[in-house]
C-alpha cells in the first residue's frame, strides 16, 4: 500500500471522486427504481401508508445503503469507497492518522443528512400531510446545508467539507 503523503488534492479529484461515488449510487437508485415498478404493479390500489412508515422505508432503501457503502469503504482497508480509489484520494483524521468507524460512520451521516432531509420533504409534499412551512423549511435546510459544506471546503485550506469538521477528518491524495 502507498504511503500516505497528506497532501490536500485540488478540486478535480475531489469531483471525480465524487462523480465516481455518484455513479454507483445512481446504479442503485435505478435498480430500486426497476423493482419499485414492477412490485407497484401487483400491489392493490389503498390508501397511504403511514408517514413513519414511508419514511422509514425510503431511509432503509436509499440513505442505509448508501450510507453503509461510503462508510464501509472509507472505514476499509484503503480508507476511501470506489469513487476516492479511482481518484487516488482516502479518509484520513484531520491529524493523518487513519479514522475511526465512529468517525467514518459521523461522517457519512452528516454528508447524507441533506439527502434524508429531502426525501422527508419531497415526501410530505406529495402526500401533502405536513404544515406547508415546516415541508419547505425541511426543503430548504437539504439545499441549504450542502451549500454550506462546499462554501466551507472552498474556504480551508485543506478542503474540509462540513462533515469532515464534525467528524475530524480530511480526506488526502494517495
Amino acid at each position: 500500500m502507498p504511503p500516505i503523503r497528506l497532501d490536500t488534492p485540488s478540486v478535480g479529484p475531489r469531483v471525480r471522486a465524487s462523480l465516481g461515488d455518484l455513479l454507483v449510487i445512481a446504479g442503485w437508485i435505478g435498480m430500486l427504481t426497476a423493482a419499485g415498478v414492477v412490485v407497484r404493479g401487483p400491489l392493490p390500489p389503498g390508501g397511504d401508508p403511514p408517514l413513519l412508515a414511508t419514511d422509514l422505508a425510503v431511509f432503509a432503501c436509499t440513505v442505509l445503503p448508501v450510507g453503509s457503502y461510503l462508510a464501509v469503504g472509507e472505514a476499509g482497508a484503503r480508507q476511501a469507497g470506489w469513487g476516492k480509489r479511482r481518484a487516488g484520494l482516502r479518509v484520513v483524521r484531520a491529524d493523518g492518522g487513519r479514522p475511526s468507524a465512529a468517525r467514518v460512520v459521523a461522517r457519512t451521516a452528516v454528508k447524507l443528512l441533506p439527502w434524508q432531509l429531502a426525501h422527508i420533504a419531497v415526501a410530505r409534499l406529495i402526500l401533502g400531510v405536513d404544515d406547508p412551512a415546516v415541508t419547505w423549511t425541511t426543503y430548504a435546510l437539504s439545499l441549504a446545508i450542502p451549500l454550506l459544506s462546499v462554501t466551507m471546503a472552498v474556504r480551508d485550506l485543506q478542503r474540509r467539507a462540513l462533515h469532515d469538521r464534525v467528524a475530524g477528518t480530511r480526506v488526502v491524495a494517495v
